[in-house]
């Protein structure tokens, strides 16, 4: 297994994300990963490629009682099957709200 090339190191979530398109509101999957320069996010169909997309982050954190969202605009850079039922889309970061700032920082604990 080859060594991924990556500039920016890959967090992994331990909670749950859910990913919403920012102006239909339809659910689209969970954030799987992220770094500082992409998110992945796991779905039960392949994003478009190349598609760019404005998308809702939406979590409930520990011990806080209120949920928080995040707005990120993304484009789909790669989708590959991951289990029979779900795909894993590689995406790249254009735009991040503050908000979604917020939450990807506190992540990192």
């Amino acid at each position: 297994m080859s060594k991924e090339n990556r500039m920016h190191p890959r967090q992994v979530l331990d909670g749950t994300v859910s990913l919403f398109l920012h102006e239909s509101k339809e659910y689209i999957g969970l954030m799987v990963d992220f770094s500082a320069t992409g998110i992945m996010l796991s779905s039960y169909t392949p994003l478009e490629l190349d598609s760019i997309i404005e998308v809702d982050m939406v979590d409930i954190p520990p011990n806080i009682d209120s949920r928080r969202t995040g707005q990120v605009k993304v484009q789909v850079m790669w989708a590959d099957r991951i289990t029979p039922s779900m795909y894993g889309n590689g995406c790249k970061v254009i735009e991040l709200s503050d908000h979604a700032k917020l939450m990807l920082a506190s992540y990192n604990n």
